[in-house]
């Protein structure tokens, strides 16, 4: 009975540790991130009718129709803006709601636009189109449609990247959660998980996914304005040749199009101080001078 003393007190103490880490993590906000819907199709959303305040301080929404906005989707607002893109349209982690691109346009544009963002990290053209394609309402009620292109956008569509990156539901034990997302990669040298999610694939123009979305583009273009703004990083602003190569495509589109492009890289605002350590996603200052550069393209 005595040597059973001991063991019975560590796994107590171990009992204590853990509901004391579960504790602690939800209190600081660990617990308060999106889960994702996944199918065969899309592959990978923000699951719609959601909110929390990411280690309490990072506010996200996500409305009824999947949508980073604050209100429900509602079709008698106007004039309004169609916002679809990745990572950097979503904002991620990092980022108050305030501070994401969505929030920043319809501060420049002066309150006079209702901007809806689409978007979801790591997402392709492709599972844009996906998006559009089952929002066909959405899309018929736009008054402006902007659309955010990367390279390798065309390729095939962004695959779910997994549970932790994009969980599909709350796990049991948010310190085993934790500890698999955030602490094991580091110990064990592993690739850790972006505060912005995944990256959309790479490589060259899939005929396929490239015709349609000429398609999609040729007949978004004849009933709404639309805007395909192409984002560089930092690697395309230091290889300009093979940017203009990767970009070549869609101003071609444009020109056979009613559609109007916008290369960011062109902008003189837009440098390499507008972006964070990984070269790809913007910065804070980042995000208000892209706003800022799309508020032109509207106004």
């Amino acid at each position: 009975m005595v040597r059973r003393h001991p063991v019975i007190f560590i796994l107590v103490l171990f009992f204590l540790l853990f509901v004391s880490s579960e504790i602690y993590l939800r209190y600081a906000g660990f617990a308060s991130y999106p889960v994702y819907d996944i199918d065969a199709q899309i592959k990978y959303i923000p699951a719609a009718n959601q909110h929390g305040s990411f280690l309490n301080h990072s506010a996200w929404y996500f409305n009824n129709r999947h949508m980073g906005n604050i209100a429900d989707w509602n079709p008698a607002k106007h004039p309004n803006i169609l916002l679809v893109g990745n990572s950097i349209v979503l904002g991620g982690n990092p980022f108050n709601h305030p501070d994401k691109i969505g929030p920043l346009l319809e501060k420049d544009l002066g309150g006079r636009y209702t901007v809806w963002s689409a978007a979801a990290g790591g997402w392709s053209n492709v599972n844009e189109l996906t998006y559009l394609d089952r929002n066909a309402d959405v899309v018929r009620n736009a008054d402006e449609v902007i659309i955010e292109y990367m390279d390798g956008g065309l390729t095939a569509p962004s695959e779910w990247p997994g549970y932790y990156v994009f969980p599909d539901q709350k796990p049991w034990s948010l310190t085993l959660y934790t500890l698999r997302k955030y602490a094991l990669p580091r110990l064990l040298h592993m690739s850790s998980t972006s505060d912005f999610g995944a990256l959309p694939p790479t490589g060259q123009f899939d005929e396929t996914q490239l015709q349609r979305f000429k398609a999609r583009v040729d007949s978004l273009a004849r009933e709404h304005k639309l805007t395909i703004f192409f984002y560089p990083t930092v690697a395309d602003l230091r290889n300009r040749p093979k940017w203009l190569e990767s970009t070549a495509p869609l101003l071609e589109l444009c020109k056979t199009t009613l559609a109007k492009c916008l290369d960011i890289a062109q902008e003189p605002a837009w440098t390499e101080k507008a972006y964070r350590s990984d070269g790809i996603h913007p910065t804070l200052e980042g995000n208000k001078i892209l706003a800022s550069i799309l508020a032109k393209t509207v106004d």
